[in-house]
Protein backbone atom coordinates (compact mmCIF):
# COMPACT_ATOMS: atom_id res chain seq x y z
CA UNK A 1 0.00 0.00 0.00
CA UNK A 2 2.72 2.46 0.71
CA UNK A 3 4.74 2.10 -2.64
CA UNK A 4 1.24 2.22 -4.33
CA UNK A 5 0.65 5.32 -2.18
CA UNK A 6 3.77 6.91 -3.31
CA UNK A 7 3.71 7.04 -6.78
CA UNK A 8 0.09 8.10 -6.86
CA UNK A 9 1.44 11.22 -4.35
CA UNK A 10 1.58 13.00 -7.47
CA UNK A 11 -1.90 13.38 -7.79
CA UNK A 12 -1.49 12.37 -11.59
CA UNK A 13 -3.39 9.38 -13.19
CA UNK A 14 -1.56 6.18 -13.44
CA UNK A 15 -2.53 3.18 -15.58
CA UNK A 16 -3.23 -0.09 -13.50
CA UNK A 17 -0.76 -1.54 -15.71
CA UNK A 18 2.06 1.42 -14.69
CA UNK A 19 1.14 0.73 -10.94
CA UNK A 20 1.82 -3.12 -11.13
CA UNK A 21 4.90 -2.46 -13.36
CA UNK A 22 6.34 -0.42 -10.87
CA UNK A 23 6.12 -2.49 -7.86
CA UNK A 24 6.22 -6.06 -9.60
CA UNK A 25 2.66 -7.14 -9.11
CA UNK A 26 -0.41 -7.87 -11.32
CA UNK A 27 -3.31 -5.33 -12.15
CA UNK A 28 -5.53 -7.32 -10.50
CA UNK A 29 -3.13 -7.09 -7.16
CA UNK A 30 -2.72 -3.41 -7.77
CA UNK A 31 -6.57 -3.36 -7.52
CA UNK A 32 -6.99 -4.80 -4.25
CA UNK A 33 -3.86 -2.73 -2.76
CA UNK A 34 -6.30 0.68 -4.21
CA UNK A 35 -9.47 -1.02 -2.72
CA UNK A 36 -7.23 -1.28 0.52
CA UNK A 37 -6.31 2.52 0.84
CA UNK A 38 -9.85 3.07 0.29
CA UNK A 39 -11.12 1.24 3.22
CA UNK A 40 -8.33 3.01 5.65
CA UNK A 41 -9.75 6.58 4.28
CA UNK A 42 -7.94 7.37 1.40
CA UNK A 43 -9.54 8.69 -2.06
CA UNK A 44 -8.96 7.67 -4.90
CA UNK A 45 -10.18 8.38 -7.82
CA UNK A 46 -10.81 5.72 -10.94
CA UNK A 47 -11.44 6.54 -14.46
CA UNK A 48 -11.60 4.33 -17.57
CA UNK A 49 -9.22 4.55 -19.96
CA UNK A 50 -6.82 6.74 -17.59
CA UNK A 51 -6.12 5.22 -14.44
CA UNK A 52 -6.07 5.66 -11.05
CA UNK A 53 -5.37 8.99 -9.03
CA UNK A 54 -5.46 10.78 -5.95
CA UNK A 55 -7.34 14.22 -5.63
CA UNK A 56 -4.82 16.20 -4.70
CA UNK A 57 -1.07 15.52 -4.06
CA UNK A 58 -0.05 13.83 -0.55
CA UNK A 59 3.73 14.58 0.80
CA UNK A 60 4.49 11.14 2.65
CA UNK A 61 7.23 10.61 5.04
CA UNK A 62 11.01 10.14 4.32
CA UNK A 63 14.80 9.65 5.16
CA UNK A 64 15.47 12.44 2.22
CA UNK A 65 13.24 14.46 3.17
CA UNK A 66 13.86 15.11 6.64
CA UNK A 67 17.33 15.34 6.17
CA UNK A 68 17.03 18.10 3.31
CA UNK A 69 15.41 20.34 6.03
CA UNK A 70 17.77 19.60 8.85
CA UNK A 71 16.83 17.24 11.08
CA UNK A 72 19.36 16.22 13.66
CA UNK A 73 21.21 13.18 12.19
CA UNK A 74 22.34 12.23 15.36
CA UNK A 75 19.10 10.81 16.00
CA UNK A 76 18.19 7.40 14.67
CA UNK A 77 14.75 7.17 12.60
CA UNK A 78 12.46 4.62 12.00
CA UNK A 79 9.51 5.76 9.09
CA UNK A 80 6.62 3.41 9.40
CA UNK A 81 3.45 2.53 7.31
CA UNK A 82 1.14 1.41 9.41
CA UNK A 83 1.84 0.42 13.41
CA UNK A 84 -0.17 -0.36 16.22
CA UNK A 85 1.60 2.28 18.50
CA UNK A 86 4.62 4.36 17.80
CA UNK A 87 5.31 4.80 21.73
CA UNK A 88 4.81 0.91 21.82
CA UNK A 89 7.45 0.51 18.68
CA UNK A 90 9.65 2.50 20.40
CA UNK A 91 9.45 0.37 23.91
CA UNK A 92 10.83 -2.55 21.75
CA UNK A 93 13.47 -0.68 20.32
CA UNK A 94 14.99 -0.20 24.21
CA UNK A 95 13.95 -3.49 24.87
CA UNK A 96 16.22 -4.81 22.24
CA UNK A 97 19.09 -2.17 23.16
CA UNK A 98 18.80 -0.09 20.38
CA UNK A 99 20.84 3.19 20.44
CA UNK A 100 19.10 6.50 21.86
CA UNK A 101 17.95 8.69 21.31
CA UNK A 102 15.39 7.25 18.78
CA UNK A 103 12.57 8.55 16.53
CA UNK A 104 9.69 6.41 15.33
CA UNK A 105 7.05 8.43 13.18
CA UNK A 106 3.93 6.32 10.95
CA UNK A 107 1.70 7.41 8.80
CA UNK A 108 -1.09 5.42 9.90
CA UNK A 109 -1.16 4.32 13.81
CA UNK A 110 -4.05 1.78 14.22
CA UNK A 111 -4.25 1.87 18.38
CA UNK A 112 -2.84 5.12 19.56
CA UNK A 113 -3.51 6.03 22.99
CA UNK A 114 -3.76 9.74 24.32
CA UNK A 115 -3.80 10.25 28.15
CA UNK A 116 -6.35 8.83 30.81
CA UNK A 117 -6.75 5.39 28.47
CA UNK A 118 -8.14 7.78 25.11
CA UNK A 119 -7.66 6.76 21.70
CA UNK A 120 -5.60 8.84 19.63
CA UNK A 121 -7.15 9.62 15.83
CA UNK A 122 -4.20 10.19 13.19
CA UNK A 123 -5.86 9.33 9.81
CA UNK A 124 -3.65 8.22 6.97
CA UNK A 125 -0.37 10.67 6.19
CA UNK A 126 -1.99 13.34 7.06
CA UNK A 127 -0.96 14.41 10.69
CA UNK A 128 2.13 14.04 12.54
CA UNK A 129 2.29 10.63 14.88
CA UNK A 130 5.48 10.10 16.51
CA UNK A 131 7.45 9.32 19.77
CA UNK A 132 10.87 10.33 20.76
CA UNK A 133 12.97 8.49 23.26
CA UNK A 134 16.10 10.04 25.02
CA UNK A 135 17.98 8.14 27.61
CA UNK A 136 18.26 10.62 31.46
CA UNK A 137 21.00 9.19 33.99
CA UNK A 138 19.60 9.84 37.71
CA UNK A 139 16.48 8.53 37.77
CA UNK A 140 12.73 10.04 37.60
CA UNK A 141 13.16 12.96 39.70
CA UNK A 142 15.45 14.24 36.75
CA UNK A 143 12.56 14.55 34.09
CA UNK A 144 10.08 16.08 36.75
CA UNK A 145 8.00 18.77 34.37
CA UNK A 146 9.48 17.37 31.07
CA UNK A 147 5.78 16.90 29.51
CA UNK A 148 5.46 20.65 30.20
CA UNK A 149 9.37 21.50 28.42
CA UNK A 150 7.91 19.36 25.66
CA UNK A 151 4.63 21.67 25.26
CA UNK A 152 7.30 24.66 24.73
CA UNK A 153 8.86 22.50 22.12
CA UNK A 154 5.41 22.14 20.19
CA UNK A 155 4.43 25.62 20.45
CA UNK A 156 7.87 27.04 19.28
CA UNK A 157 7.23 24.65 16.44
CA UNK A 158 4.16 25.90 15.49
CA UNK A 159 4.83 29.21 16.05
CA UNK A 160 7.34 28.68 12.99
CA UNK A 161 4.89 27.84 10.78
CA UNK A 162 2.99 31.46 10.76
CA UNK A 163 0.56 30.54 13.92
CA UNK A 164 1.29 33.45 16.47
CA UNK A 165 -0.51 32.01 19.83
CA UNK A 166 -0.54 28.76 20.53
CA UNK A 167 -1.89 28.29 24.26
CA UNK A 168 -0.81 25.62 26.58
CA UNK A 169 -3.38 23.82 29.26
CA UNK A 170 -1.97 22.20 32.25
CA UNK A 171 -0.01 19.32 32.25
CA UNK A 172 -0.03 18.58 28.32
CA UNK A 173 -2.27 20.00 25.69
CA UNK A 174 -1.70 22.27 23.28
CA UNK A 175 -4.23 24.66 21.90
CA UNK A 176 -5.40 27.28 19.34
CA UNK A 177 -7.86 29.75 19.84
CA UNK A 178 -9.39 26.90 22.61
CA UNK A 179 -9.23 24.23 20.28
CA UNK A 180 -7.01 21.06 21.08
CA UNK A 181 -4.32 20.51 17.80
CA UNK A 182 -2.24 18.33 20.27
CA UNK A 183 -1.32 16.38 22.56
CA UNK A 184 1.50 14.61 24.49
CA UNK A 185 1.93 11.58 26.32
CA UNK A 186 5.35 10.85 28.17
CA UNK A 187 6.11 7.56 29.66
CA UNK A 188 8.80 6.07 31.65
CA UNK A 189 11.25 2.87 31.21
CA UNK A 190 13.35 3.05 34.58
CA UNK A 191 16.22 0.62 34.79
CA UNK A 192 18.08 1.69 38.60
CA UNK A 193 19.60 4.60 38.20
CA UNK A 194 18.73 5.19 34.12
CA UNK A 195 15.65 6.19 33.05
CA UNK A 196 14.37 6.11 29.52
CA UNK A 197 11.54 8.41 28.27
CA UNK A 198 9.27 8.26 25.07
CA UNK A 199 7.36 11.15 24.34
CA UNK A 200 4.66 10.39 22.11
CA UNK A 201 3.09 13.40 20.19
CA UNK A 202 -0.06 13.77 17.84
CA UNK A 203 -0.26 17.11 16.13
CA UNK A 204 -3.28 17.65 13.99
CA UNK A 205 -1.75 19.02 10.66
CA UNK A 206 -4.67 17.89 7.93
CA UNK A 207 -7.73 16.35 10.41
CA UNK A 208 -10.84 15.34 8.86
CA UNK A 209 -13.98 15.18 10.59
CA UNK A 210 -14.59 11.55 9.60
CA UNK A 211 -11.62 10.60 11.94
CA UNK A 212 -12.19 12.85 14.87
CA UNK A 213 -16.41 11.74 14.66
CA UNK A 214 -15.78 10.51 18.61
CA UNK A 215 -13.72 13.12 20.21
CA UNK A 216 -15.84 14.95 22.73
CA UNK A 217 -14.04 18.33 23.01
CA UNK A 218 -12.96 21.11 20.29
CA UNK A 219 -10.04 20.61 18.04
CA UNK A 220 -8.46 22.05 15.21
CA UNK A 221 -6.20 21.54 12.74
CA UNK A 222 -2.83 23.33 11.51
CA UNK A 223 -4.03 23.60 7.60
CA UNK A 224 -7.04 24.99 8.43
CA UNK A 225 -5.63 27.80 10.53
CA UNK A 226 -2.95 28.33 7.66
CA UNK A 227 -5.22 28.68 4.76
CA UNK A 228 -2.33 25.46 3.51
CA UNK A 229 -0.93 22.37 4.39
CA UNK A 230 2.40 22.80 5.64
CA UNK A 231 4.90 20.39 5.36
CA UNK A 232 4.95 17.44 7.57
CA UNK A 233 8.59 16.49 6.88
CA UNK A 234 9.74 20.00 8.32
CA UNK A 235 7.59 19.88 10.83
CA UNK A 236 8.42 16.71 12.07
CA UNK A 237 12.18 17.53 11.69
CA UNK A 238 11.88 20.89 13.48
CA UNK A 239 10.14 19.14 16.19
CA UNK A 240 12.64 16.28 16.49
CA UNK A 241 15.17 19.33 16.74
CA UNK A 242 13.19 21.32 19.35
CA UNK A 243 12.74 17.91 21.88
CA UNK A 244 16.68 17.36 21.69
CA UNK A 245 17.11 20.50 22.63
CA UNK A 246 14.62 20.15 25.56
CA UNK A 247 16.08 17.01 26.49
CA UNK A 248 19.77 18.47 27.13
CA UNK A 249 18.59 21.30 28.76
CA UNK A 250 17.09 18.86 31.11
CA UNK A 251 20.01 16.38 31.10
CA UNK A 252 22.23 19.40 31.91
CA UNK A 253 20.32 19.72 35.30
CA UNK A 254 18.57 22.86 34.10
CA UNK A 255 15.07 21.36 34.21
CA UNK A 256 11.67 23.05 34.31
CA UNK A 257 12.98 25.75 35.62
CA UNK A 258 14.66 27.10 32.18
CA UNK A 259 10.60 26.67 30.59
CA UNK A 260 8.82 28.07 33.37
CA UNK A 261 8.57 31.81 31.96
CA UNK A 262 7.89 30.80 28.45
CA UNK A 263 5.41 27.73 29.48
CA UNK A 264 3.33 30.79 31.37
CA UNK A 265 2.79 33.29 28.81
CA UNK A 266 1.36 30.48 27.06
CA UNK A 267 -0.78 29.51 29.81
CA UNK A 268 -4.43 29.65 28.73
CA UNK A 269 -6.10 28.94 32.41
CA UNK A 270 -3.82 31.45 33.93
CA UNK A 271 -6.50 33.31 36.33
CA UNK A 272 -9.24 31.43 35.46
CA UNK A 273 -11.57 29.75 37.75
CA UNK A 274 -10.86 25.84 36.95
CA UNK A 275 -12.08 22.07 38.50
CA UNK A 276 -9.47 19.55 38.67
CA UNK A 277 -10.96 16.37 38.75
CA UNK A 278 -9.20 13.21 39.48
CA UNK A 279 -10.18 9.58 39.97
CA UNK A 280 -10.46 10.12 43.99
CA UNK A 281 -11.38 13.64 43.84
CA UNK A 282 -12.40 17.34 42.47
CA UNK A 283 -11.55 20.28 43.55
CA UNK A 284 -11.85 23.66 42.46
CA UNK A 285 -10.24 27.06 42.36
CA UNK A 286 -8.16 29.79 40.41
CA UNK A 287 -5.75 28.94 38.26
CA UNK A 288 -2.25 30.56 39.40
CA UNK A 289 0.27 29.42 36.67
CA UNK A 290 3.16 26.96 37.43
CA UNK A 291 6.20 26.63 39.75
CA UNK A 292 9.62 25.58 38.85
CA UNK A 293 9.18 21.89 38.91
CA UNK A 294 5.98 22.15 36.34
CA UNK A 295 3.04 21.80 38.97
CA UNK A 296 -0.42 23.64 38.71
CA UNK A 297 -0.77 26.50 41.11
CA UNK A 298 -4.46 26.41 42.05
CA UNK A 299 -5.64 28.74 44.92
CA UNK A 300 -8.13 27.37 46.84
CA UNK A 301 -10.10 30.08 49.08
CA UNK A 302 -6.79 32.06 49.90
CA UNK A 303 -4.58 29.28 50.41
CA UNK A 304 -2.00 28.57 47.15
CA UNK A 305 -2.18 24.89 46.47
CA UNK A 306 0.57 23.19 44.38
CA UNK A 307 -1.02 19.88 42.08
CA UNK A 308 1.40 17.37 40.65
CA UNK A 309 1.14 15.60 36.84
CA UNK A 310 -0.96 12.21 37.26
CA UNK A 311 -4.11 10.80 35.75
CA UNK A 312 -6.03 14.58 36.31
CA UNK A 313 -8.39 16.40 34.01
CA UNK A 314 -8.41 19.86 34.49
CA UNK A 315 -11.75 22.12 32.84
CA UNK A 316 -11.89 26.06 33.20
CA UNK A 317 -15.46 26.86 35.03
Amino acid sequence: MQRVLSLLSDSKFHSGEELGEAIGVTRAAVWKKLKKLESIGVTVHSVKGRGYRLPEPLELLSEAALEAVGINTDVVRKILFETESTNSDVKQHITEGGALPVLVTAERQLNGRGRRGRQWASGVAKNVTMSFAWRFEGGPSVVEGLSLAVGVAVARTIKKLGIPNPGLKWPNDVQIDGQKVCGILLEMVVDEDVCNVIIGIGLNVEMTQEVMVDVDQPWTDLASRLGRTPSRNQILADLTNELVAVCECFEEGHGMKHYQAVWQAHDVLFNQPITVSSISQQRMGIARGIDESGALLVEEDGVLVALHGGEVSVRRR
